[in-house]
Order: structure tokens, then sequence, then C-alpha cells
């Protein structure tokens, strides 16, 4: 299934460095909320980074992972469908893209 997460700078360097999202840089507790649209994704980078442009990166998440995510998949924000996944469920995702913001 494809989903989005906006990343700020140092998680991005960490993704650059590991290859793949992992608990730590930008974490929060030992997941990561991810949002099931680009447009969400960039939405919560605008309302939680100060220091925009970031980057949001397009994943393939594998359904376990979605179906141990908690919450459920659901409107968050007013802004859009989101779920966090946890920790020892991020190696069943995959970074497909990134794509920077463009003013």
């Amino acid at each position: 299934m494809r989903w989005y997460r906006y990343v700020e700078a140092r998680e991005w360097l960490d993704i650059r460095e590991q290859g793949r999202l992992r608990p730590g840089a930008n974490s929060c507790g030992a997941g990561k909320w991810i949002a099931r649209h680009e447009a969400h994704a960039w939405a919560w980078g605008r309302l939680l980074d100060a220091r925009f442009p970031g980057r949001v990166i397009a994943l393939d998440v594998r359904e376990e992972a979605i179906v141990h995510a908690c919450p459920r998949p659901r409107i968050l924000d007013g802004i859009g469908e989101a779920t966090y996944i946890r920790g020892q469920d991020l190696v069943q995702v995959s970074i497909v893209k990134a794509v920077e913001w463009v003013l």
C-alpha cells in the first residue's frame, strides 16, 4: 500500500545514511506517523515544521504493518487519514522516493 511521510532535515539525513525508516530520528516514540495521501503529508509538515521546507517520502507499506497500526487509519487533525506504524513494524516499510518542496 502506498503511504507518505513528511520528514525534516534530521530524519532525512538518517534515511540517506540508513536507507530506511527507523526509530530515532524525529520519531514519536519508537514508530512513525504516516499519511494516506501526499497532500496530507505536506499539510502536516507545514503545520509541524517551522523550518519548512522539508521532504515528503513515498512509502510502500505491507498490509501487515497497517493491521498492527495504532490507531487504525483515521482522519487526524482535520487534515486527512493517517496512522502510526510501530517501531518493530518499520521493517515492513520501503521508501519509494522523496519529493522536495518547490516554492
